[in-house]
């Protein structure tokens, strides 16, 4: 049977409205669940973070799979070839770039770190010379490489501006194209040449080394029989080391760029008018755009392009042979502009030491005269940069303040809710941030550098104010970090925008264009506009943005653009390429990898923080700026492994901050305690207006900050696990002031949040005996009243006054270590040690006394013959010398020398003898107690003690035989007759 059901229409709508009021309780609940968990783990304000080891990358840097043959359809064929070909080259000269700055400039800067001052000896040297050899044979490759690549770029730019070139159909006309875009990127990359050589010659350890491994290379050709290699086997290597000598180690890379032939090929380039005229026209241009750089603020980084302006003007000047005076004018404008130019690391170029040697004709323009005058507006530039650097710390921190607040404000709003004006303002906060961290390195840079160039003394303020600096770089980046999801989502909205601004300046100078009469020009002119807005409809990728600026140069001819649109195109195009490598720029932007070859500026900025304590979070910052160095350490390889250097590096700071930080606060909280817990007794009066009280418990409460992402530290731990060795260790010694230290426990519980784990000390023991802390407190007595069984290992009292004698026994050491604790065993040892050097020094003494040392020397010639005969010494000697020792003279008691010393050696061996009762004792307590007990590597030796006693030859040689001396059993029950033949026997009477 059926049943029909009719549903009601309403019936769904609200069972629907109660499912989604459920869901949203729950979600409700949730995120008040979320709120919960973030609140009780504690906000701050900040983290340690970490962009580097995050668990979780975003990488939102376009890439393009198409090849760039495909990419380049302009729809004509020459065009195509022209942009195809530049594009390609400036591709190339991009990777060789970074081939430079990631696999060359590390191992050849770092070189020499880590190495010991011996090497040469050791033969270290040559062993961290042949590490960093295949280095130095990439750079000779990387170097030839650059030589073909520069010498094509020539050659095209050539072939397109020749001079005897006519219109004519399949060619382009360029004579009113200026290809930018070409001379920047050759001026880059001779940039890298520049640098590598300054980077080579100022390393003064590479090249002492390079020389110490030729003089071996040589000696193994010439001695077979020592190094089993003869000079045929060792020919490539030679011929290796001569490549690399002649092309790396001299300083003349950018030198055989420059001086290599480039009229072959049947090309005429050094007397091309038309491209030393164009060449001339970028250079200059390209100055006054550097010139203006700091008025636009699109330009940031200002230093390679210095570089790579005056690299192409030497450059120039060369090949061309000629001589410009006002670009020399020009350059030196330039480098008043830019008066510290940082090529990597610490190393500073001054451009006008530079020219001279390598371009004669524009050097005559950089003589004696102008260099001094350029040192002397540096070393001005320098003390006003100091003096001003403090106010622009300040400036500095409140603009990295203000443009974090206006991110926070605008990463709120969801970017599919965002309109033009929104867009605009969401771009200009993300490329601001970037634009702002470029001025604060190049400020850092500039001071720590122009300090150690010019070798001026840094003052503390000015160190502390670059501190400052620092940090508020890294906060730009940890900014960036913390919005790592805001720029995800706006990064694609923000190069459309930007995309849209760039791609309607094109449209409308194509309409422009393509309205006007159409000639051969023209149409080269709308083949170009269209192959940029090809570009402009993908992705901005690398290849996309070179191709587009190639094919602009080429349509920016004839006026197809007016000097607006080119100016609204420069800054639209800047901000497009800063926003596709948003990432890549700000990682180095911020990076503080210089801190490294500028440490020294650590312990004073350390020092003020922990006097100070003001805004304490800010350390991880300066610790965030240290890991940067082990980014660069990374790339060591004259040592076995990287992490050498590494963690020679984390040993150093980690030694700053427990000296400088961590020790000083554990000192301040101890004092802090004591003085609150014995403030009943009579104190000095403490004026909190003279010397205020400090408050450590930001520092107390202060995140946990990693040091070079391997060590973590903890400053409340660290304090904390100090007061507990301290009140163990002063608990054990003094068992009486168990209250005080338990106050002092309490009281830093309460007062900063420090919680020490009880030391559980018994108050007493049941078995009766002598305690060893009272042995050691008065060890000077006990050697003297107690005698020592060395059968049965065991101490008796020599006499007393009551009817019983007490015995010390390995049980009774056994029940003092488990009353205090083991901790008492390593403190008995050492003080036991301590009081043995004392009685090695009167044991050096009398046997090096003229009159004791006389009167042996009488009988060693007896005693020589006795031995030989395996005779005992005759007693008739013995007795005559003790007779001898009493003439000198005796105590009150009637005691003679030899009676003291035997005294003396007594309590030498009843000294040593406690200390084998005590290590006996810690082994017989338990288990857990031996790791407490001293190796006999790790105790003094008695020769050690000797040696530290200050005696003399004879007696250190003696003391070797003093176990001997101690352990025989003769020495205390023969009579005291025989005190010289024991003597004798012990090997002391030898030397005598």
């Amino acid at each position: 049977m059926t049943v029909d059901i009719d549903y009601d229409e309403n019936s769904h709508k609200t069972v629907a409205e109660q499912e989604l009021r459920r869901y949203n309780h729950i979600v409700e609940q949730h995120g008040d669940q979320l709120e919960e968990i973030i609140e009780a783990l504690g906000p701050h304000p900040a983290p340690p973070w970490d962009p580097k080891f995050d668990p979780i990358t975003l990488q939102m840097a376009p890439f393009e799979h198409v090849s760039m043959v495909r990419l380049v359809q302009a729809g004509n064929k020459v065009v195509n070839k022209v942009v195809l070909a530049l594009s390609a080259l400036c591709l190339e000269v991009t990777q060789l770039v970074d081939e430079a700055r990631t696999h060359l400039y590390p191992p050849l800067l770092l070189y020499g770190s880590g190495v010991d001052a011996d090497g040469e000896k050791t033969g270290e040297s040559q062993v961290s010379l042949s590490r960093v050899l295949p280095t130095l044979h990439r750079a000779a490759c990387y170097v030839h490489r650059v030589l073909r690549v520069v010498r094509n770029i020539m050659h095209q730019m050539t072939a397109l501006y020749h001079p005897e070139k006519k219109k004519r159909s399949g060619t382009v006309d360029v004579s009113d194209v200026h290809f930018q875009v070409m001379y920047e990127h050759l001026g880059s990359l001779m940039g890298t040449l520049i640098t590598l050589d300054e980077v080579v010659l100022s390393n003064a350890v590479l090249h002492e080394h390079w020389g110490a491994y030729r003089r071996l290379v040589r000696s193994a050709g010439s001695d077979q029989l020592r190094f089993g290699q003869d000079k045929a086997t060792l020919q490539p290597l030679e011929k290796l080391l001569a490549d690399v000598e002649a092309t790396v180690m001299q300083g003349t890379m950018f030198a055989s760029v420059v001086r290599q032939p480039y009229d072959v090929d049947g090309l005429v380039v050094t007397r091309n008018g038309l491209l030393r005229e164009e060449m001339m026209t970028v250079i200059l241009g390209w100055c006054g755009q550097l010139e203006q750089s700091s008025s636009d603020g699109w330009w940031c980084d200002n230093q390679p392009q210095v570089v790579g302006v005056t690299a192409l003007a030497a450059f120039h000047q060369v090949i061309f042979d000629t001589q410009e005076k006002r670009l020399a004018r020009t350059l030196g404008n330039l480098f008043r502009k830019f008066p510290c130019v940082t090529l990597v690391g610490s190393v500073v170029w001054m451009a006008e030491r530079h020219i001279p040697s390598v371009a004669p004709t524009l050097g005559q323009f950089f003589d004696r005269k102008t260099q001094d005058a350029l040192l002397t507006f540096r070393t001005n530039y320098l003390s006003q940069k100091t003096q001003t650097i403090a106010k622009e710390a300040k400036t500095v921190n409140l603009q990295v303040c203000g443009w974090a607040v206006n991110l926070d404000a605008a990463s709120r709003k969801h970017s599919s809710h965002m309109n033009n004006q929104d867009l605009n303002q969401r771009a200009s906060l993300l490329l601001q941030g970037l634009i702002l961290a470029h001025s604060v390195k190049y400020s850092v840079e500039t001071v720590l550098n122009l300090h150690t160039a010019l070798g001026r003394p840094m003052g503390k303020a000015c160190a502390l104010s670059v501190c400052h600096l620092v940090e508020s770089l890294k906060a730009i980046e940890h900014t960036y970090h913390r919005h790592g999801s805001l720029l995800a989502d706006s990064i694609p909205h923000v190069i459309q925008y930007l995309t849209y601004q760039v791609l309607s300046i094109v449209a409308t100078t194509k309409n422009r264009v393509s309205s006007a009469r159409l000639d051969a020009q023209r149409l080269d002119i709308l083949m170009a506009l269209n192959l940029v807005e090809q570009m402009l409809s993908g992705p901005g990728t690398k290849e996309r943005r070179l191709v587009m600026r190639v094919a602009l140069s080429l349509a920016n001819q004839a006026k197809a653009l007016r000097d607006e649109d080119i100016s609204s195109l420069l800054v639209g195009l800047r901000r497009l390429d800063l926003a596709c490598e948003l990432q890549a720029r700000v990682r180095k932007a911020t990076s503080c990898c210089i801190l490294y070859h500028h440490t020294v500026i650590l312990p004073t900025y350390l020092t003020n923080y922990q006097h100070t304590l003001e805004n304490v979070h800010r350390i991880h910052f300066m610790l965030a700026a240290i890991q940067d160095c082990a980014t660069l350490l990374e790339g060591c390889c004259h040592l076995a492994r990287p992490e050498e250097l590494v963690a020679r590096f984390r040993k150093e700071v980690y030694g700053y901050i427990k000296e400088l930080v961590l020790d000083k606060a554990c000192q301040e909280v101890e004092t802090e305690l004591r003085i609150s817990t014995h403030s009943h007794l009579q104190l000095d009066s403490r004026n909190p207006f003279q010397s205020p009280l400090r408050d450590l418990s930001p520092l107390l409460a202060l995140e946990p900050f990693c040091l070079l992402s391997t060590t973590l530290i903890s400053a409340k731990d660290y304090v904390e696990q100090y007061l507990e060795r301290t009140f163990y260790a002063l608990t054990v010694v003094a068992p009486h002031d168990w209250r005080t230290y338990e106050e002092m426990r309490n009281l830093a519980a309460s007062k900063y949040n420090l919680f020490t784990v009880p030391s559980h000390l018994p108050s007493h023991t049941l078995d009766q005996g002598v305690d060893v802390l009272e042995i050691m407190r008065n060890i000077h007595v006990f050697v003297r009243h107690y005698l020592y069984n060395l059968n049965q290992q065991f101490f008796i009292e020599a006499a007393s006054n009551n009817k019983h004698l007490n015995t010390v026994t390995i049980k009774h050491i056994a029940n003092s270590i488990r009353t205090h604790g083991a901790g008492i065993i390593n403190t008995t040892v050492n003080f036991t040690y301590q009081f043995l050097r004392r009685k090695f020094q009167v044991f050096s003494q009398f046997l090096y006394d003229e009159q004791i040392k006389s009167r042996l020397l009488k009988d060693r010639q007896l005693w020589r013959e006795a031995k030989a005969t395996q005779e005992y010494f005759p007693y008739e000697s013995a007795e005559k010398f003790n007779r001898n020792i009493r003439k000198l003279g005796v105590s009150p008691e009637g005691l003679s020398f030899l009676d003291q010393f035997r005294g003396l050696m007594s309590h030498i061996g009843n000294a040593m003898g406690f200390v084998r009762l005590v290590r006996s004792g810690g082994l017989h307590c338990s288990s857990n107690a031996a790791r407490f007990i001293p190796d006999l590597e790790d105790v003094p030796s008695l020769e050690e003690l000797c040696r530290e006693a200050h005696t003399s030859p004879q007696t250190l040689a003696a003391a070797e035989n003093l176990d001997a001396v101690i352990n025989n059993k003769r020495l205390i029950e023969y009579s005291w007759i025989y005190f010289p033949v024991t003597v004798q026997k012990s090997g002391i009477f030898s030397f005598f």
